[in-house]
């Protein structure tokens, strides 16, 4: 068991009293920061809310002794305000100008490329010219005989059968003449009876039957000269300008046999069902080929177009003529100015239960754009950006500045002369990314408050 030295107490050692007092200053010091400190953070803290309540934005200037806490404020002026829509399409041709084989035959040879720039003129297919030869030279003799035909009634009545039919009237009228005198001389002969009446009575027989000859030769000869008439001679006519125009048709036919490009332009394929019901026909040597069927289309890139289409709401907002930004990820630059040629008055509606109808949409702009360093090629995306209203002086105020804008739009203003703030009914017009546009109830110059 340790001994503790005598005369000292249990317990905690005391303090000298110099050091008591020292310790208890120390914790008044520790006191009176914390509380410096803490009244420094409260000063902090209302110091930030009263920068944040008046750092909120007041454009038309100070809020009247009326608005409230946190609202803000606009002066109404006038700026210049447009709306538009953007439609996506593809580059096309202004115009295709189709070349189409010229008869019924075969091909000898093909010289076009698709997707080849050609000059109007350039060779594009070689047509053989067996078949249609053969049909030209049965078209020439057919023109030329009615040629002759027509020629003959003109002098139809020197015509050999009119000659024919006169001469055979004229050797029956000269038999008469002599049967007639027969019978006469031999009735005399008769009254004195050298002669019988048998003999008389034949001789009178023959007479008769001569005229009947006459008659008819007569009849011949009407018949004959008929035949030249007016009427006749017109129908000869016709058959006359058919045989050359059908003469005509298969010389240009045969002309045709070497099929040229119609315009300037890039070399497409002919268009979908060119021959209703008929399988596509590749345009190789060889292939045969009916009159009239597409074989290429030449695109005149003269002028070009855009072709999209716009939804049932947009195409109540798009005119024809109306200016157009045209613009494509494949010719980066400055947009392209265009117009507006073509909205289609009926809708593509698709499959039923299926998408909703849109409308077909063109922009022409000019070919010339190919000078670009990125040319405009056929079937490159485009997007179409199209103005369809424009205000240069227009009121905007921020769409939540309108209360009840569906029923009975107001707005707030306050009044210069008191500061008063009253409800005033406005018109509404159009929204645009500035906002919403006032038609009619506030003037530049109102202050706003929203």
């Amino acid at each position: 068991m340790a001994h503790r030295p005598q005369g000292v107490a249990e317990g905690p050692a005391p303090v000298a009293p110099d050091a008591a007092g020292t310790v208890e200053a120390r914790a008044v010091r520790i006191r009176t920061g914390l509380g410096v400190a803490c009244a420094a953070a409260v000063f902090v803290i209302a110091a930030l809310v009263g920068n944040r309540d008046t750092a909120e934005p007041n454009p038309g200037g100070p809020a009247g002794p009326d608005v409230a806490a946190g609202e803000r404020t606009i002066a109404v002026a006038r700026v210049a305000v447009s709306s538009s829509i953007t439609l996506v399409g593809t580059v096309g041709p202004g115009k295709t100008v189709a070349a189409v084989a010229p008869f019924d035959g075969v091909i000898g040879e093909r010289r076009a490329q698709l997707g080849a720039p050609v000059e109007a003129g350039d060779v594009l297919v070689v047509m053989e010219a067996g078949e249609v030869g053969t049909r030209l030279r049965e078209a020439q003799a057919a023109s030329l005989k009615s040629a002759m035909a027509v020629a003959l009634l003109d002098r139809w009545a020197d015509s050999p059968d009119v000659v024919r039919a006169r001469r055979a009237l004229e050797a029956a009228e000269a038999s008469l003449l002599l049967n007639q005198r027969q019978v006469a001389e031999t009735k005399k002969l008769l009254d004195r009876g050298i002669v019988s009446r048998n003999e008389y009575d034949g001789l009178v027989q023959q007479r008769d039957m001569q005229r009947n000859t006459v008659a008819g030769a007569r009849l011949d000869l009407q018949a004959a000269l008929d035949r030249g008439s007016a009427d006749n001679r017109r129908l000869a006519e016709f058959e006359l300008q058919n045989a050359t125009s059908r003469l005509a048709d298969l010389q240009a036919q045969a002309d045709g046999g070497v099929v040229r490009a119609p315009v300037a332009g890039i070399v497409t394929r002919p268009p979908a069902g060119g021959q209703s019901g008929s399988p596509p026909v590749t345009i190789e040597a060889g292939a045969r080929l009916s009159r009239g069927q597409p074989l290429f289309s030449i695109a005149d890139t003269t002028t070009l177009v855009v072709i999209g289409r716009a939804d049932e709401i947009d195409v109540n907002r798009i005119r024809i003529g109306q200016a157009v930004s045209i613009r494509g990820d494949a010719f980066p630059g400055d947009p392209i100015p265009g117009r507006i040629v073509a909205i289609s008055a009926e809708a593509d509606a698709g499959p039923a239960g299926g998408r909703i109808p849109t409308f077909e949409v063109r922009a022409a702009f000019s070919g010339r754009a190919n000078a670009r360093p990125h040319p405009i090629r056929i079937g490159m995306s485009a997007r179409m950006e199209i103005e369809t209203a424009a205000n240069p002086g227009a009121i905007v105020v921020p769409i939540e500045a309108v209360q009840d804008p569906a029923t009975r739009p107001s707005v707030r203003v306050r009044d210069p002369r008191n500061d008063a703030i009253e409800s005033r009914s406005v018109v509404l017009g159009p929204t645009n990314a500035r906002g919403i546009e006032i038609v009619e109830g506030l003037e530049p110059g109102d202050i706003v408050i929203y």
